[in-house]
C-alpha cells in the first residue's frame, strides 16, 4: 500500500525551497530541482508559484523576516555593548544554521519593496541596539557596521579562512569589538536612518 503524501500547498513548496537553498545554495534552486525534492512533476509547482523569480523572492523575504525575529529576540532587554554582542551573535547563528538563506537574504533584492518590508524587523532591532550606544545612526554608519560583521561571515562561508591558521571565532569577536569602537567614536550629528 502506498504511503499517503501530504497535500502540496504554497507553504510546503516554499519550505522545501528553503531546505534546498540551505543545503545546496540559491544558485542550485531550479523548478526541476524543487520538483525532484518534493517528488512531484515540475508543472505542478506552477499552481503554487508563478515562476522561479517569485519563489526566490519568497525565500529571500522569509529569510529576512526570520532573521529579524531572531535579532529582535536577541536584542530584547539588552543595550550598549551587551546588546551589540547579542545582535552580532544572533546574526552569526542565523548565518551558520541557514547558510543558503542567509546568503540569499544578503544578496540583490529580487522584489525591493517586499524585501524592505521583510527586513523591517531586522532593521529596527539593529537601530535600537546601535542607538543604545548613544549614536544617532546615519545610513553610512549602519551599513558600515553591518558590512563589517557580514564581511567576516561571507569570507568564512567562502572558505577563505585557513582553519589551521585562523581562529574564526576570534576574528568575529574582534569584528564585533571593531563595530563598537567605530560607534563609540562616530560623529554624533543628528542624522537618522531611513
Amino acid at each position: 500500500m502506498r504511503a499517503t503524501r501530504r497535500r502540496l500547498d504554497r507553504a510546503a513548496v516554499v519550505e522545501a525551497a528553503e531546505r534546498l537553498v540551505d543545503r545546496d545554495g540559491a544558485a542550485q534552486l531550479t523548478m526541476t530541482a524543487l520538483a525532484n525534492e518534493l517528488e512531484i512533476r515540475g508543472p505542478s509547482l506552477y499552481s503554487h508559484v508563478a515562476n522561479l523569480e517569485e519563489l526566490l523572492s519568497l525565500v529571500q523575504n522569509r529569510a529576512l523576516a526570520e532573521l529579524g525575529s531572531d535579532l529582535q529576540r536577541a536584542a530584547m532587554g539588552r543595550s550598549g555593548p551587551d546588546g551589540v554582542r547579542a545582535l552580532a551573535s544572533a546574526l552569526r547563528t542565523f548565518a551558520t544554521h541557514h547558510p543558503g538563506r542567509y546568503d540569499l537574504a544578503m544578496s540583490r533584492p529580487i522584489d525591493r519593496p517586499a524585501m524592505r518590508a521583510a527586513g523591517r524587523a531586522a532593521g529596527e532591532a539593529f537601530v535600537a541596539v546601535i542607538t543604545s550606544m548613544g549614536v544617532q545612526l546615519s545610513n553610512e554608519l549602519a551599513f558600515s557596521c553591518l558590512a563589517t560583521l557580514h564581511g567576516v561571515l561571507a569570507l568564512d562561508r567562502a572558505g577563505l579562512y585557513p582553519r589551521t591558521e585562523v581562529d574564526v571565532d576570534g576574528v568575529y569577536a574582534q569584528a564585533t569589538e571593531l563595530v563598537m569602537y567605530v560607534m563609540e567614536h562616530a560623529d554624533r550629528r543628528d542624522v537618522c536612518i531611513d
